[in-house]
């Protein structure tokens, strides 16, 4: 069935509406006008020429999905830049729900500590999501002599998160490990924003090993996503952009898989180093080579170094080599793209490099203990200090994307970088532009008066829903009939500027008050113009 004028001798429209309830028997309401505010009864009808979604849809392009996995420092070293991070969770927050039409968006969190023999059990990509003020013990290093507590309690009101349960790829409905935010419907509690869930899940603490591998956590984060045995099971959607956030304040120290030694038996990375007093500048030693004699240097540069100390290539090399988590994230891009070729996958650090335009100075420092700690001078300094990213910053460069340069660590405001980061995490999120001249069925009266059939479609649970419009109750869109979604028509000052752009005249846009099943997506069926020509003459 689908919504139709009407026929002249049965006329369909018979009055106005704003839900169901308003028309007659056998009729439903059909919103029109550019802001949905005027309706009109219509009579579902089987004519020809007016086939429903079932004929001739299209696949609507709701292009409109976020996954965002941090991976975040928990080394003592990060301790006073807790705050910073906190912080800039509310701008983060504030921009990204800014985006319209809002975006379906994920948020997971990781540390950086992926296993090192000189350090405790580690969290290996493991998400964690719970409040910072669950875990505060985590938040003190007595051995480093560190209390970063104050951190969480001052941005932080939260006991715990108390997240919503939500049905998984697993089929299970449960608490999974990460916060999913999609316009009208959440996982947080009542009460919580955005905002303050992230300020509160985000920071990771300072008990964390200082020997940090952001990269390594990174890929298994990712593993961990497609682990049906895993909590993460199903985080990473593949129909979603990706936005990697590493906060690192040290050394990439990813080890590669049976190359532990170097950290415990092998000294041909040590230099003055003695057991027990190893450090990350083992790291910078196994996996960078400076162009220069020293002290300043030319460039730095990951290198791919065997146990022995001599190049090697990547099979032998004791650190995985950086161009591993470069392909992966080219993988994971080529990935989605296979669904939608805007697709992209993004990688943003906060980590050891200066203010934005100035270069990254690599040399010897003038701190004995610095050197001996980090094996680099630092890439940037004011009251703290971390050493160049240079492994983080190889994969990062892999992405591509000029406009999103890592940020410094040392920097006393993150706001505006995060604030960045989301705009251009979202600018490639944009509405679902119907791809044709959709027919304005009532020419005497202002605006675009369209007639449109939208379907939620999922073969893996054999089902085919129609989708009814919104109606507007006290101000707000809501669903009728009991439906948990219904779509939104923008057109003429309304239609977005992408949209209008391409020579369309029409974006459909979804409203839900409840999470997709696994596996949806939706077909759409406008009753097209006669004369695209003379409608939408830049299509």
């Amino acid at each position: 069935m689908s919504l139709g004028p009407g026929c002249a001798d049965e006329p369909a429209v018979v009055g106005a509406c704003a839900v169901v309830g308003d028309c007659p028997e056998r009729q439903v309401c059909v919103l029109l006008g550019p802001d949905g505010a005027e309706g009109a009864c219509v009579t579902p009808m089987s004519t020809p020429g007016f086939p429903s979604t079932g004929n001739n849809p299209v696949e609507l392009d709701l292009f409109n999905e976020l996954d965002v996995l941090f991976v975040i420092d928990d080394s003592p070293a990060i301790a006073p830049r807790l705050p910073q991070l906190a912080e800039a969770m509310t701008a983060f927050a504030a921009a990204l729900q800014a985006t319209k039409p809002q975006p379906s968006l994920r948020f997971g969190v990781t540390t950086t500590d992926a296993g090192n023999p000189r350090c405790a059990a580690a969290e290996v990509g493991a998400l964690r999501m719970e409040s910072c003020r669950a875990r505060l013990d985590e938040f003190a290093d007595a051995d480093a002599g560190v209390d970063a507590r104050e951190a969480c309690t001052a941005a932080c009101s939260l006991p715990s998160l108390g997240l919503t349960p939500t049905l998984g790829l697993d089929g299970e409905v449960a608490v999974r490990p990460w916060l999913e935010v999609a316009g009208n419907w959440d996982n947080l509690p009542d009460g919580v924003d955005l905002a303050e869930a992230l300020r509160c899940a985000v920071p990771q603490g300072v008990a964390g090993c200082e020997f940090t591998s952001p990269l390594a956590s990174l890929e298994r984060a990712v593993a961990r996503s497609e682990d049906e045995a895993d909590p993460a099971y199903g985080f990473l959607r593949e129909t979603a952009d990706l936005l990697v956030v590493v906060v690192s304040a040290g050394n990439d120290c990813s080890v590669a898989p049976g190359h532990e030694a170097i950290f415990s038996d092998n000294q041909v990375f040590w230099g003055d180093l003695q057991l027990p007093d190893l450090s990350p500048g083992i790291c910078w030693r196994a996996g960078v080579v400076c162009d220069g004699p020293g002290p300043v240097y030319d460039d730095c540069r990951p290198i791919d170094r065997g146990d022995d100390g001599a190049e090697a290539s990547p099979e032998q090399a004791v650190l995985t080599p950086a161009q591993h988590f470069t392909e992966m994230l080219q993988y994971l891009q080529l990935l989605r793209q296979t669904f939608d070729l805007r697709a992209r996958v993004r990688l943003f650090s906060v980590a050891g490099v200066p203010p934005e335009g100035q270069a990254v100075p690599y040399a010897d420092a003038d701190e004995p203990g610095f050197q001996t700690q980090h094996g680099i001078g630092p890439g940037c300094s004011d009251t703290v200090a971390a050493p160049p990213p240079v492994r983080l910053l190889a994969a990062d460069d892999a992405t591509e994307l000029e406009e999103l340069p890592a940020a410094s660590i040392c920097e006393a405001d993150w706001s505006d970088a995060f604030t960045q980061v989301a705009g251009v995490a979202s600018e490639n999120l944009g509405p679902s532009c119907y791809p044709g001249c959709v027919r304005d069925w009532d020419p005497e009266t202002p605006g675009l008066d369209p007639v449109c059939d939208v379907s939620a479609v999922n073969l893996a649970l054999r089902s085919w829903d129609p989708v009814p419009p919104c109606v507007r109750v006290d101000g707000e869109w809501a669903s009728q009939g009991g439906s948990p979604r219904c779509y939104i028509v923008r057109t003429d000052d309304e239609l977005d500027p992408r949209c209008a752009e391409e020579g369309y005249n029409l974006a459909l846009e979804l409203w839900q008050s409840e999470p997709n099943p696994p596996g949806t997506y939706y077909q759409a069926w406008c009753r097209e113009s006669p004369n695209p020509y003379g409608d939408c003459p830049e299509l």
